[in-house]
């Protein structure tokens, strides 16, 4: 086994459904120990589809999703009763050999618990704690309900998604989930790498609102700066043209240039050099004010080819191009296979099971998805004993409580 980047930090995941647990699961796969504290019975998207092997599962049939599955594997998982005196004080206790609590809770949830960081310091000072939320802590809108698409809304962008004229769309995936994920992710590395150079834990606000507001690429200062607001415009690009979707006999092809090169060897490619000198092309800014006249015109070209056809006279000149795969494309992708991206898992439940992999790889400690995701409650016995000595008798106790 390859030594692993984040072996020995280990995370109290108190997260629930996809911002929390996809922050966890890329540290999971680095080698950390995550352990993904549940309320007895499972948390919510144990339910979500799709389900395997429907009516079975016996004791734990809440341990069905493939969703889940994706996004809890490499996690060791407990139950616990956090408004039980007994749960939470189990809680306290792993808080002392825990490098990081990581919640997406409503805001004022950890502290009505009686577990917010100022708590959590005094137990462990070394430690970090990371609150996901739809707008952060405080603020004017910080106790509003938040869900992907509150974010994408209140972030902007929506309102520069979608065809002009149509309705405001959300992006195909729960885009103001995941980056704020990944934003929490690495402000928990710099906390860390903080704390290694100081002894000192830190507090971490991360807001999905504003998460998704840092990747709007140029449209805020094309606002702030030119009074330039930008609306929808489809599959095309807001600097440069011609970039977007175009119809072929088949189907649609994406055409990418960037600049006067690419542009030139576009106007090649497809027999029009005479674009390429013509005074209304002539600059980058020319071309992206006129980016649906020439949509126009390109699509005349293309309806004469499959997109197959087309990509291959696209690729004589270097001009990027690509067809637009459906999922199962995806999945069956030649480039994505070659580099082993999918990865395989046997589930105890679910059996075997192709899911999304680790997109990087690391020469040194590159990860991997060893274990599937955890059963409801699986790790009791072997996280609590091994942590703070409680014995598997006591634990059956415990769950006959309703602590775990």
């Amino acid at each position: 086994m390859a030594p692993r980047a984040l072996e020995g930090i280990r995370i109290l995941d108190l997260t629930r459904i996809y911002t929390g647990p996809y922050c966890s699961m890329l540290f999971a796969d680095m080698g950390a120990e995550v352990i993904k504290i549940e309320p007895p019975g499972g948390e919510l998207i144990r339910d979500n589809p799709p389900l395997a092997k429907e009516g079975e599962g016996g004791p734990h049939d809440r341990s069905r999703s493939g969703y889940f599955l994706t996004l809890n594997r490499n996690k060791y998982g407990i139950t616990l009763n956090l408004k039980h005196p007994k749960g939470m004080g189990i809680f306290k206790e792993l808080v002392k050999i825990g490098d990081i609590v990581l919640e997406n809770y409503a805001p004022g949830v950890m502290k009505r618990l009686g577990i917010d960081y100022p708590v959590l310091r005094e137990i462990n000072p070394r430690i970090i704690t990371c609150s996901i939320s739809g707008f952060g802590q405080w603020g004017p809108y910080s106790e509003r309900i938040a869900f992907d698409v509150i974010s994408q809304a209140m972030s902007g962008l929506m309102s520069i998604t979608g065809h002009p004229g149509g309705s405001p769309t959300r992006v195909g995936t729960s885009l103001g989930d995941v980056n704020a994920s990944v934003h929490a992710a690495f402000a928990i590395m710099a906390a860390l790498w903080y704390r290694e150079k100081s002894g000192v834990g830190q507090y971490i606000d991360a807001s999905m609102q504003e998460a998704m507001v840092s990747i709007l690429e140029g449209a805020i200062v094309r606002w702030t700066m030119g009074k330039e607001l930008l609306t929808p415009i489809g599959s095309h690009n807001p600097h440069d043209a011609p970039m977007g979707a175009y119809k072929c006999k088949d189907g649609y092809i994406i055409i990418a240039t960037v600049g006067d090169e690419h542009w030139h060897r576009f106007c090649r490619a497809i027999g029009r050099p005479k674009w390429a000198s013509d005074p209304q092309f002539r600059t980058k800014r020319q071309r992206w004010e006129k980016k649906f006249i020439l949509a126009e015109e390109i699509e005349k070209w293309a309806a004469n080819y499959t997109v197959e056809e087309a990509g291959e006279i696209l690729d004589r000149e270097r001009v990027a191009n690509s067809p637009i795969l459906n999922i199962q494309q995806v999945v069956d992708d030649p480039h994505l296979n070659a580099r082993g991206y999918f990865v395989e898992v046997d589930h105890p439940i679910i059996g075997k099971a192709k899911i999304p992999g680790i997109p990087f790889k690391l020469s040194e400690t590159p990860g991997e998805v060893e274990r599937p995701s955890p059963l409801v409650g699986e790790h009791n016995e072997l996280i609590l004993g091994k942590y703070l000595g409680i014995s598997g008798a006591e634990v059956k106790q415990l769950k006959a409580e309703g602590v775990l």
